[in-house]
């Protein structure tokens, strides 16, 4: 007993004793071009966003990129300084089974990009239904969507939703981004799907936001999902680099959606 007794005093010695300071040298990399860019089937949603990345020890926004020359499919975006996007000419839209190009030609460097706009499947409805409690989820009304999908395997969707916050007078979102294909679903089939995990009230509003994306969109999601889940400690993923669709060393996404938006007030 004695001899566990003294083991434990100068483990706990040693641990208490570890104290040196180590500085670990990180080296610094010339900055890349950052691009977050988008086609959709909204009228003037398009935009492409440009930045620099900066050291991972750099506080503040990252350098914006202004003085870039940006086209799609040949049509020049022009940088709007009041929104810190590069646009299109007013009422630009995208098209559905439509392949788009992406160029941005920056500090004599080309960089590439190329995305599909998939059509979404068709929602047709909302609906609710009053729920007893369960779980920890209170009584109240689930709501479910109605739809019809005629697509071919496998085609993905970006889903988010939330409320109108009636305190703020404005949508709130919950930040999720939701991935789902329609391996999940029946194929010309009529098939309804209610929202997991929630309930409402007579009154709330609730909000869908439905975006067809490509395979390579879908990848880029789950990594960034992947990234950052919101679990702290050890349960975090290991950093590492996203995919990319960017072709030329920049890194983010060029991404086409269309895009459906629903609303539905809760009876």
């Amino acid at each position: 007993m004695k001899n566990i007794l003294f083991s434990l005093m100068v483990s706990v010695f040693v641990l208490s004793s570890c104290k040196e300071k180590i500085d670990i040298q990180v080296q610094d990399r010339d900055p890349i071009l950052v691009v977050e860019a988008e086609v959709t089937t909204e009228l003037d949603s398009s935009y492409v966003k440009l930045s620099l990345s900066t050291n991972y020890f750099v506080a503040g926004n990252p350098p914006k990129v202004t003085n870039a020359v940006v086209n799609v499919n040949g049509i020049p975006f022009t940088y709007i300084p009041s929104q810190d996007l590069y646009r299109p000419s007013i009422g630009y839209v995208g098209k559905t089974d439509s392949v788009y190009s992406l160029s941005v030609n920056y500090d004599n460097k080309i960089y590439t990009a190329s995305t599909k706009i998939e059509r979404m499947f068709r929602v047709d409805s909302f609906f609710q239904t009053w729920k007893e409690a369960e779980g920890f989820l209170p009584a109240g009304y689930a709501v479910s969507y109605s739809a019809f999908d005629d697509r071919p395997l496998t085609k993905y969707t970006y889903y988010v939703n939330g409320y109108f916050d009636t305190i703020v007078q404005r949508d709130s979102f919950d930040g999720n981004k939701i991935l789902f294909d329609n391996s999940i679903t029946p194929i010309n089939a009529q098939f309804n799907f209610e929202i997991p995990f929630a309930r409402f009230n007579s009154g709330d509003e609730y909000i869908a936001i439905f975006r067809s994306i490509d395979k390579k969109m879908n990848a880029f999601i789950t990594a960034f999902n992947n990234q950052s889940p919101g679990i702290p400690g050890p349960f975090q993923v290991p950093p590492a680099n996203l995919p990319t669709n960017i072709v030329g060393g920049a890194v983010g996404y060029f991404a086409g959606y269309d895009v459906q938006r629903w609303r539905y007030r809760v009876k």
